[in-house]
């Protein structure tokens, strides 16, 4: 009978030791992660931004709507709706002496509210130095209630150009849809996409 000596019978029971991660390998993962985090935010932010804009667009085209409901009904277009409309004066919502009126044409009106930067979402209309009525919808970078020097509801340039690729060109400085129109609303050389803001332009057959 052969005997095993001590040092093979525990041979067998004797682990190897695991390999550990050397620190480049660490530094390797730690990287790898740190760029899937990247894109899981801008992803995020992206969607985030698609929605706002989103949000806008469908507000425009609201507010477009009961504009030409109130024209259908009255012949004529309503008044401004800017900064200074209030709950008193907001024509969506009172009969301001208007023949025919028969609102109120949105839920609340348009005097408080406000785009999705937190501008105000406003309603103006009025004669180009060519003597062509017009009216525009506008989101402005101030805020409803507040005034032309408040501009804490800047929109950024990449939305802005998204709202002007679905409601007119895609150029923010031609067309319909102009960045940074402000004071009569004349169009003319007032062209300014760092302002944040943007207005449509309807004119009126």
């Amino acid at each position: 009978m052969k005997y095993k000596t001590y040092n093979k019978l525990f041979k067998t029971n004797r682990q190897k030791p695991k390999k550990a991660f050397t620190l480049i390998e660490l530094l390797v993962v730690i990287a790898i992660i740190g760029i899937l985090a990247s894109v899981v935010v801008v992803n995020v932010g992206s969607a985030r931004e698609k929605a706002k804009v989103g949000k806008a667009v469908s507000d425009m085209k609201e507010i477009d709507t009961v504009v030409n409901m109130f024209l259908n009904d009255t012949g004529v277009y309503p008044g401004d709706c800017g900064l200074l409309c209030t709950a008193a004066n907001d024509p969506f919502i009172n009969n301001l002496g208007v023949s025919g009126w028969s609102g109120p044409y949105i839920s609340g009106g348009i005097y408080s509210k406000n785009h999705s930067w937190g501008g105000h979402l406003g309603y103006y209309n009025g004669i180009d130095p060519g003597g062509n009525a017009y009216y525009l919808l506008y989101l402005d970078d101030d805020p409803a209630g507040t005034d032309s020097t408040n501009n804490t509801g800047v929109i950024p340039l990449s939305a802005l150009i998204a709202i002007d690729k679905v409601l007119d060109d895609g150029i923010l400085s031609s067309g319909r849809a102009r960045a940074g129109e402000e004071g009569d609303h004349s169009n003319e050389g007032r062209y300014n996409a760092t302002i944040g803001e943007i207005v449509i332009r309807n004119y009126i057959d």
